[in-house]
């Protein structure tokens, strides 16, 4: 039966498969790594990290003149490493990346977030600076509805827990400061990822265990700073091991997730589920199969409130759509040693490293 589940899943996906259109991207003479693609307002956005001596973030808009940068090297030091590239659009339309920068050497990790107001990158709050000791090593932001970002940390310094602890950031004005705790103390808590919904209350997904084994835990907001815990964890079989967890929202603000698990003697697989009321519905089965590892997932919902997942298998990029019933593929070209995939949010575009060169697609 397990066989058999297998090979029905992949029929339905290559049976309904559609290819995507290749787009033409800026002209870039260093290897690419990190990609962040972004559809606002119907204009493509597009920011990559590419590696000279060190690794530097760019980014660029295609207009109807081509690609057009937006400022220079975007690194605050331009001898330091931008890493963990994110992407995100503001209630009032305004792009965000946020990115981490160290010199690879230094005892200090700086997460660093820019809005671009049409001109130029702006600054609307502070750099979080933390020494090796209380780095936070996995961490994800959004947008509130007054424009400013709330941020999701990974904290290793937080008294009497057993390891890391998930816990938001709040901007005051002036600086940023610690909220209460999500995550279980008991039990390490990392790889936070948060979206604001359309009453302006926060869900987050994280993970939470000993490391080796592991639980999808999904938190909302019911007030503000006031939190409830969806249960059950979400992994298919709670306690395995499980990464990258990836959240969306619905517009009714109705959380939609996906993770990556290992069961039994099978290798990574991605699996997505979504909250229907306040029961979780199990999208199908794992999207990925055989005996390809699943690695590197975003997730993004299409215009028609269906998931888009794409993720890379044994450093080939893969990636499909949820039509209701099943799990659709998206026909990519042969692709390998690929980096950096991501969705813009809408899920209609596409980006990733390919041999260290920038690819771009359109999802029709």
């Amino acid at each position: 039966m397990r066989l058999a589940s297998v090979v029905a899943l992949l029929t339905l996906s290559v049976a309904g498969a559609v290819s995507p259109v290749a787009l033409p991207v800026p002209e870039i003479q260093n290897p690419v790594a990190l990609t962040a693609v972004a559809h606002v307002n119907g204009q493509v956005r597009l920011a990559w990290t590419e590696k000279t001596t060190n690794f530097q973030l760019h980014a660029a808009v295609l207009s109807k003149n081509g690609w057009e940068r937006l400022g220079g090297v975007l690194n605050e030091d331009p001898t330091f490493n931008a890493l963990q590239l994110m992407s995100c659009t503001g209630p009032d339309g305004r792009w965000w990346l946020g990115w981490a920068e160290d010199a690879g050497i230094a005892h200090v990790d700086s997460w660093l977030m820019r809005v671009w107001d049409g001109q130029s990158w702006q600054a609307k709050v502070s750099a979080v600076r933390r020494n090796l000791s209380d780095a936070g090593r996995s961490r994800s932001f959004d947008v509130m509805k007054n424009g400013v970002p709330t941020l999701l940390w990974t904290d290793l310094a937080v008294p009497g827990a057993w390891a890391a602890s998930v816990r938001p950031l709040r901007w005051d004005g002036k600086t940023w400061l610690p909220d209460a705790v999500l995550s279980d103390i008991k039990f390490a808590g990392f790889a936070p990822d948060v979206r604001v919904g359309p009453g302006g209350l926060r869900t987050v997904v994280f993970l939470e265990g000993n490391y080796a084994s592991m639980n999808v835990v999904v938190m909302r907001e019911t007030l503000p700073d006031r939190w409830e815990r969806l249960r059950p964890p979400l992994n298919r079989t709670p306690g395995s091991f499980t990464t990258q967890p990836r959240l969306n929202l619905t517009p009714f603000g109705q959380p939609v997730v996906a993770w990556i698990e290992s069961r039994d003697d099978d290798p990574d697989r991605v699996f997505v589920s979504r909250l229907n009321g306040r029961a979780w519905q199990r999208l199908g089965g794992a999207l990925s199969a055989g005996n390809e590892m699943a690695e590197t997932l975003a997730l993004a919902l299409g215009h028609d409130g269906q998931p888009r997942a794409a993720w890379l298998a044994d450093g080939k990029l893969r990636a499909a759509q949820w039509t209701g019933s099943h799990w659709e593929a998206l026909t990519l070209p042969g692709t390998r040693n690929v980096t950096g995939v991501s969705l813009s949010e809408d899920g209609e575009f596409l980006a990733a490293s390919v041999n260290g060169k920038l690819h771009l697609w359109n999802w029709p």
